[in-house]
């Protein structure tokens, strides 16, 4: 029945906005069916997708900021109202996607239902295309936050997210609670995951025209694969999937000022684009992560008297590891005071977009991908190829060339990883999709990786809005 497979994505909309006023609403679209089934429709559906993409839960903010401050990256400043749990790891406190992943899902799974029986054009396939790898991205989003990674189960617990793969249409009547989905396992997701985004590469290859940065394309969805595979240990089909986008990208690895990845995309496979009337403002993941260039005092720190919000500082840890004369990365950190605390803010995400808060968001970037294939191949034990990738790196970043192999090898790559994607959203999941314990700044206990914790809680109100749901162990 369709209703089982969609109905997890309205639970929450049924508390919140009532039964009869979302339940007699046939799409969640505005556009009349007519105009639905066409090509122009699926494609405003998708843009639907890229509004609730950028929605501060979600790509806006808190998927790049809240697993920085769940690790040792990022933490809290002396003015800091937001992410207290997250930096003492509190029980509940993590990232809580559920509701606008499944808004997204919900919306796809129509484009992809109206894409599927239009006439088989270019366009038509790119639509599909796009509809299965943006659902494989959400899906990955959702199975790294509420779930283990396989290989990595703790206690034998292996249950992951509900999978909804079709679309939703309610003509009245009752809904009985057996319609509720159970979450599938960590298998039945992860496969899923790759076969949303294999698909989706298929159908966009050759037909993406003019899609790459501002949407998902072909190289987009296969540099996504690339970090499905890193997750997952496959590390040969992570390295082929890298050596795909490395070998047809129009671009490399950027060499240019570290600023430019940010302020213009260089070197960026997919980004969502903010217009001014999307602009987030306080809620921006700048205002987060610093306040605007002000005076600065004689010992060269800002005062903290500009614009933002500051909520989220660079951990001195994070700090530390720098070569601070010759690694071009950390002319991006700027030192501050709060309250006469010294801190440092992160100038990644610098209203470079023309005003403060504004700032197009990068997904997935070639540095990533070079660091994927990186760490793939040092698991293969294919040391030259591993180290001509993070010498690669480390050059365009002005480091020297280092000669590594084994443990010490594999470590410096991990160590390349957390310089160059500092403050994007992948410190804590890196950690956690190896098995390690979560590190944390100095003054803040270290979590194991097999505490509970690690894996977010399912909210109450899914909980009661679906009884067949079973929440994560410790919740």
């Amino acid at each position: 029945m369709k209703i089982k497979l969609y109905i997890v994505g309205l639970c929450s909309l049924l508390l919140f906005s009532g039964c009869d006023s979302l339940l007699d609403t046939k799409s969640k679209t505005l556009l009349s069916q007519d105009m639905i089934q066409t090509e122009s429709g699926c494609e405003s559906m998708l843009i639907g997708v890229y509004d609730l993409l950028q929605d501060a839960v979600f790509y806006g903010r808190d998927i790049l900021t809240i697993p920085e401050v769940l690790a040792d990256n990022s933490r809290l400043s002396p003015v800091a109202s937001r992410y207290k749990g997250q930096e003492d790891n509190r029980i509940g406190s993590h990232l809580d996607i559920w509701v606008e992943a499944y808004e997204i899902i919900a919306l796809l799974n129509e484009a992809i239902e109206y894409a599927e029986a239009l006439p088989e054009t270019a366009k038509s396939k790119a639509i599909l295309g796009e509809a299965y790898a943006l659902r494989g991205l959400t899906y990955f989003n959702l199975a790294r936050v509420y779930g283990r990674e396989p290989g990595h189960l703790v206690d034998g617990f292996d249950l992951c997210v509900p999978l909804i793969l079709d679309a939703f249409f309610y003509d009245g009547g009752p809904i009985d609670d057996e319609v509720y989905p159970a979450r599938a396992t960590v298998d039945e997701v992860w496969a899923q995951i790759e076969t949303d985004l294999t698909n989706g590469f298929e159908l966009l290859e050759h037909n993406d025209n003019d899609l790459m940065p501002v949407r998902m394309n072909s190289l987009a969805a296969k540099a996504v694969l690339s970090r499905v595979y890193l997750y997952e240990s496959k590390w040969q089909e992570c390295v082929d999937a890298a050596n795909y986008v490395m070998e047809n990208a129009p671009f490399g690895v950027y060499d240019g000022n570290y600023t430019d990845i940010f302020s213009n995309g260089e070197e960026t496979l997919f980004y969502l684009v903010f217009t001014t009337s999307e602009n987030l403002g306080s809620s921006s993941i700048q205002s987060v992560n610093s306040m605007t260039p002000s005076e600065t005092d004689e010992e060269g720190y800002d005062i903290g008297k500009g614009v933002g919000d500051a909520d989220l500082c660079v951990a001195e840890e994070l700090v530390a590891l720098f070569d601070q004369e010759k690694d071009v990365r950390f002319k991006i950190l700027r030192k501050g005071k709060i309250n006469g605390s010294k801190v440092w803010w992160t100038s990644k995400f610098n209203g470079w977009q023309g005003a403060f808060g504004l700032d197009n968001i990068p997904i997935i970037r070639m540095s990533e991908v070079l660091l994927n294939r990186a760490e793939a191949e040092a698991e293969l034990g294919n040391d030259n190829n591993a180290l001509a990738d993070v010498n690669e790196l480390r050059t365009k970043r002005g480091l020297d060339e280092v000669t590594l192999s084994g443990t010490e090898l594999l470590d410096e790559i991990l160590l390349q990883r957390r310089l160059e994607l500092a403050q994007e959203g992948h410190r804590f999941f890196d950690l956690k999709r190896r098995g390690q314990d979560i590190t944390k700044p100095a003054g803040r206990t270290m979590v194991p990786y097999t505490d509970f914790r690690v894996v977010a809680r399912i909210s109450d109100t899914q909980m009661d809005a679906n009884k067949n749901l079973v929440n994560n162990p410790g919740y």
